[in-house]
């Protein structure tokens, strides 16, 4: 688990940048995952650029369906959104 070399802002970003979520502002930000037509995935990122506990990087990993080392690919680079789409088909469009 690397959360200790992560901001929410960096979380918020990869999730813009490498998954098109597009978040909504309020409290907290909250933003869907499409595939295929469908909401699959709902993350919640808290505000400000602060690191995150593990418990929340555990819960943000749970909420797109991944495991802890699976989001800590898909912060630092090596998981892209195709790869993502063939974990989600596997695990959740069953």
């Amino acid at each position: 688990m690397k959360n200790a070399n992560f901001h929410t802002g960096d979380v918020k970003r990869t999730c813009e940048a490498k998954l098109g979520i597009e978040f909504r502002p309020g409290k907290e930000f909250n933003g869907w995952y499409w595939f295929k037509n469908k909401k699959v995935a709902r993350i919640t990122v808290p505000k400000g650029r602060k690191p995150i506990p593990k418990k929340t990087y555990k819960a943000m990993a749970a909420q797109l369906k991944l495991s802890v080392k699976e989001f800590d690919e898909l912060l630092e680079c090596p998981l892209d959104k195709d790869r993502y789409d063939e974990i989600l088909e596997s695990r959740v469009l069953k």
